[in-house]
């Protein structure tokens, strides 16, 4: 889709997130790949503590590839989305949102 001018969107839950580590990284390190990711936040439960490793691993994760992120819970933080696509084309990398508890 990028090379017919297109933006691509990848939606994923952070399980599968982990999973496709490594072809994330090749995509944001190595060939400039401006992909938004939607990924469902499993186990966040919006006050930072949880016992679910799948949400206290989805951030350090995100920060160990370089991937900016931003958090979209409610209607509120919708015009996030927006600026991660602009931050993914202007940036030439991958640019996350993480879907919380009213969105995923």
């Amino acid at each position: 889709m990028w090379v017919g001018g297109k933006n691509p969107v990848v939606l994923i839950q952070n399980t599968g997130m982990f999973e496709a580590g490594d072809s994330i990284r090749g995509l944001g390190t190595d060939i400039e790949f401006p992909l938004v990711m939607m990924i469902g936040y499993r186990g966040w439960t919006g006050h930072g503590i949880t016992k679910d490793s799948d949400a206290r691993f989805t951030e350090p994760i995100l920060h160990a590839y370089s991937i900016n992120y931003y958090l979209v819970e409610s209607n509120d933080d919708v015009d996030r989305i927006s600026v991660a696509f602009e931050e993914a084309e202007r940036t030439r990398r991958p640019v996350a949102c993480l879907l919380g508890a009213e969105y995923s």
